[in-house]
């Protein structure tokens, strides 16, 4: 929201307020350092998606290019890195040779256990001034508006 113009956020729908955070807070994942850095943001999107997907045998390509909302490549790409970067690792389908899936491996693990950590800490300093009854009240309403989402799909 502009911080030059505090009004300009009265003037934002609620629609508008959601993506705006999303689309800030998504990519800005720091890990240990101070600086911002989108790779790292997208190392976690494809981790977090990989680990939500997996189950017991592994997501694809196309379940994870459909939960970031992107095309197969661009989740090709973003895939691959995550694999380099020993976040992720491929394995053969039990049901097709042919086909990879994905999992996530013990230092993806690791690396999406930092990254909650420091969403936990954005939230909590962001909802530092609120009275503990109106954080629990949004920690709920988030939660209900993340169970409508799972049962839009």
């Amino acid at each position: 929201m502009n911080s030059s113009n505090p009004r300009a956020a009265e003037r934002v729908t609620p629609g508008q307020a959601l993506f705006r955070v999303v689309r800030y807070w998504s990519r800005r994942w720091t890990g240990a350092g101070h600086t911002v850095d989108a790779e790292r943001g997208r190392d976690v999107m494809v981790t977090e998606a990989v680990a939500t997907l997996q189950g017991d045998s592994g997501a694809t390509v196309n379940q994870i290019a459909d939960e970031l909302g992107i095309d197969q490549s661009g989740a090709s790409r973003f895939i691959s890195q995550a694999v380099e970067r020993g976040y992720l690792r491929k394995v053969a389908s039990p049901s097709d040779a042919r086909q990879r899936l994905l999992l996530v491996t013990a230092e993806g693990a690791k690396m999406l256990d930092s990254a909650h950590q420091w969403q936990e800490s954005i939230f909590a300093e962001l909802t530092a001034g609120w009275p503990a009854d109106d954080v629990r009240r949004f920690d709920d309403y988030l939660r209900r508006f993340l169970r409508a989402q799972d049962e839009r799909r």
